[in-house]
């Protein structure tokens, strides 16, 4: 049996073929530009929820799909190809460590918290404490996971959205990203956890590349097929050398990012993946911007206009570009770690990852 043959791939694959048909059927322009007007797409996420996708990453014996992290994340960039206007990556993260805390997942869309500089919530007798900014889809949430320090170490608490006060904002993506005070929350749930709050960044950093990393190659086929189809003086001008130039410098960066996505979900899977997934948000921070730019810039006018879709790939780009740590915190913490290594500890955490292949 060959590696794309295993069974652990042929799941994997069921995974994506589902969310492809799902995610092109019903996460449509309308859909995508209500949820920018306060509309919850109630419907798309009842499709997303019974084709369990959010579970992919949630053991079986915890009412999951039984799936890997890998296959969570190859979930994910089909969503960031269709622009989901969902909290999937968050309900998909929130739900696994739920679950590796031993615990049963709640029901519903979930926001994630992780507490941190940004973030400085606590834990205590099951009750929370503290304020945490830009919480993705908290004001539509059914319950928040929240990741952050306990009486004796890394909690995980499910906290249910009555509980809790909720500043609703809008993104600039269009969508929910909240402020929430817990002031005495009380948890629906609470377990200690193995993940340190420093991990589960880590893990929600890897869900963002991966959600770029599908964007990317959309906002790519959007470009190129604008290209065929827009004539001036009499010709396509995907037939002008420096559209030519242009497409081949973006589809660069698309492929930097897809190779780092892909490469950050395998070492994840396979091990720690620390390494590959802040080299990946590293380098898929800093090719969105190109990404961006250069697409816009190919399409003129028109990759300007709101009835164009390009928006809803170039500013979700823009947005998960910081979300999690931007290229900037990554690329610094990347560094300290290299260097508080020493030079002698360059080489084998390089050719550790699979990034090295």
């Amino acid at each position: 049996m060959t590696t794309e043959q295993t069974p652990e791939n042929e799941t994997r694959q069921m995974f994506v073929e589902t969310a492809a048909r799902l995610f092109a059927a019903e996460a449509t322009r309308e859909v995508i530009n209500e949820l920018e007007k306060g509309t919850w797409p109630a419907g798309l996420w009842r499709q997303v929820e019974d084709a369990g996708l959010p579970w992919a990453a949630v053991p079986e014996s915890a009412g999951g799909a039984g799936g890997t992290i890998g296959d969570l994340m190859a979930v994910l960039r089909e969503a960031g190809r269709h622009a989901v206007p969902l909290p999937l990556a968050e309900t998909g993260l929130g739900a696994m460590l739920v679950a590796q805390a031993g615990l049963t997942p709640p029901a519903g869309p979930l926001a994630l918290v992780i507490a941190g500089a940004g973030s400085p919530v606590r834990i205590a007798g099951g009750k929370l404490a503290g304020r945490a900014q830009r919480v993705a889809f908290a004001s539509v949430a059914d319950s928040i996971v929240v990741v952050a320090p306990g009486a004796a170490g890394t909690e995980v608490a499910v906290v249910p959205r009555a509980a809790v006060k909720i500043e609703a904002q809008q993104g600039q993506t269009g969508e929910p990203y909240d402020t929430v005070t817990f002031d005495g929350a009380a948890a629906a749930a609470s377990a200690a956890t193995s993940v340190t709050p420093e991990r589960a960044l880590e893990l929600a950093a890897l869900a963002r590349v991966n959600q770029m990393s599908g964007a990317a190659d959309r906002v790519l086929a959007l470009a190129t097929q604008y290209a065929k189809e827009r004539v001036q003086f009499g010709r396509a001008i995907s037939t002008f050398q420096a559209i030519q130039h242009m497409l081949a410098e973006l589809a660069t960066y698309v492929a930097v990012v897809g190779a780092a996505a892909r490469t950050a979900a395998r070492d994840a899977e396979e091990g720690d993946g620390a390494f590959a997934i802040m080299a990946a948000k590293t380098q898929a921070g800093e090719a969105a911007h190109k990404i961006c730019a250069i697409a816009h810039q190919s399409m003129g006018a028109m990759g300007f206009t709101y009835e164009h879709v390009l928006h809803h790939y170039t500013r979700r780009l823009w947005v998960w570009r910081r979300d999690y740590g931007s290229e900037t915190y990554w690329g610094a913490k990347l560094g300290r770690a290299l260097a508080e290594a020493g030079a002698d500890a360059f080489w084998p955490s390089l050719t550790a990852s699979s990034i090295a292949a």
